[in-house]
């Protein structure tokens, strides 16, 4: 099996690769894109149709999250160089998905400006199109004036007065064209309504180095001990040192520092607003399905067999953002570890069973009854477990698991952007909310293996990844 472990992530890094690739292509889909579908500026009766379509916020919301945009660091976030690319980061980072249930303001929209000659200037064998602005623009609901945030600026400014600075700069003579994208595009080669929520999180990182590595498989060969897989990896493991997850693991058996560890996890208000909110992580489908075209996918629940990784950094990194994200109604999750010989029942298997030597899932504590419940699906799509609940059922000695060696050996919380068992949980210069980006990114191998074990357990693909979930059957 560990021939198809390294294949399945070197298949993760190929799909980011492509995901990279797919966001700096020029025109190659025959989707209108957000350049095609730009106005003149100067046509008043175009630019107003256009303006209706911005999302709108009241005057506090619009100055405490322009602050906000004005200090990633204090989110953890990068400051990055490019204006762009800062502007895409506060929008993803901040809000996620479109219908991302935990928002507590609506997500900005993304005003674009393309700036150039008058075609009869324009050099010979150049595109007509030299320079964008690309920007997060709102309306104000006090004075209904529409507003873009501009990182050399210490207010967000009214959009006239913004075009109003770009002609300043470029010169009164050049053509001004703009276009609103109220969805996932980026780039002017973007079709607003066909880019996807992968091709933005692509769009927020630097360049894909070469080092990036994905957290080792979490699977684990039933007859196998766990401790085999430490062995396998101890060149990645002398690399990273001590500062890392699984290092500072802690004895589960051990209640005392079992009980002192889970109660730094994250505290929401209740249980009822724990259940609910883990209905909407397990339901929301946010992601387009790279193998069928206009179908979205949800995370991969359906496919328990590896992945945990990509699953806990999707659902922390989307749903909630970076620390202290105050475009959010709940704050981050922690994640869980768990470590030792793993053994889950499932009906998503057809061997009736998954097997691990690490496995991770989000985690957060009852405020009422300081309760710490687990938010996983593929082990539970009916409700949120509590964490001891959680680990008896992840070292199952029943059913399909039964006469295995299946025990939790060691656990470990972490608050912060590590993903993996190697990674450090919070070092700034080791982990950080790229950290996240990439290995939500690494689903897109999980979904194709879900969809293709829908199949091979004898379901229809479409309707189960679709409308039809197994739990609500």
């Amino acid at each position: 099996m560990l021939h198809v472990r390294k294949i399945k992530l070197v298949g993760i890094i190929i799909a980011i690769c492509m995901l990279f690739t797919e966001t700096r292509l020029s025109f190659a889909s025959h989707a209108i894109t957000i350049y095609d579908s730009s106005i003149i500026w100067e046509d008043v009766a175009a630019r107003s149709q256009l303006l209706t379509t911005i999302p709108h916020w009241h005057s506090e919301a619009m100055l405490s999250l322009f602050d906000a945009y004005l200090n990633p660091e204090r989110y953890q976030l990068s400051r990055k160089k490019e204006a762009k690319q800062y502007n895409a980061q506060f929008i993803h980072a901040f809000w996620g998905p479109l219908d991302n249930p935990f928002n507590k303001y609506a997500r900005p929209g993304k005003v674009f400006v393309f700036i150039s000659e008058p075609i009869a200037q324009a050099p010979p064998n150049l595109p007509v199109t030299e320079i964008f602005y690309m920007a997060p623009i709102i309306q104000n609901d006090a004075d209904k004036n529409y507003y873009v945030f501009d990182n050399q600026q210490s207010q967000p400014m009214i959009l006239a007065d913004w075009i109003a600075n770009i002609r300043a700069i470029h010169g009164n003579q050049k053509i001004i064209r703009i276009n609103v994208c109220n969805s996932y595009g980026s780039l002017p080669t973007d079709s607003c309504a066909e880019s996807t929520y992968q091709n933005e999180a692509a769009s927020t990182l630097n360049q894909l180095r070469v080092s990036i590595t994905a957290p080792p498989s979490a699977h684990r060969d039933i007859k196998e001990d766990w401790k085999l897989n430490l062995d396998r990896s101890t060149r990645l493991r002398t690399t990273v040192g001590t500062d890392v997850i699984y290092e500072k693991s802690i004895s589960w058996d051990d209640v005392t520092s079992r009980n002192n560890l889970l109660n730094i996890t994250t505290a929401w208000q209740n249980y009822k607003l724990i259940k609910e909110g883990f209905e909407k992580i397990r339901d929301l489908r946010y992601f387009n399905d790279e193998s069928q075209a206009n179908f979205m996918r949800r995370i991969s629940w359906l496919y328990p067999d590896d992945g945990c990784w990509t699953r806990a950094a999707a659902v922390i990194k989307d749903f909630f953002g970076p620390f202290n994200n105050i475009a959010s109604t709940l704050p981050r999750p922690a994640k869980i570890f768990a470590f030792g010989n793993l053994c889950a029942n499932t009906p998503n298997s057809p061997g009736g069973r998954v097997s691990w030597w690490y496995h991770t899932a989000p985690v957060v504590r009852d405020a009422e009854t300081s309760q710490s419940y687990v938010l996983d699906p593929s082990v539970n799509p009916n409700k949120p477990l509590t964490v001891e609940q959680w680990m008896a059922d992840i070292s199952s000695q029943s059913a399909a698991c039964a006469y295995t060696d299946s025990y939790v050996s060691v656990f470990n919380i972490c608050n912060g952007y590590g993903v993996g068992p190697y990674d450090s949980c919070a070092e700034p210069q080791q982990v950080s909310y790229a950290t996240e980006t990439y290995a939500m990114l690494g689903q897109s191998t999980y979904r194709y293996s879900e969809r293709r074990r829908q199949v091979e357990l004898g379901r229809d693909a479409n309707l189960v990844l679709g409308n039809s979930p197994p739990w609500l059957n």
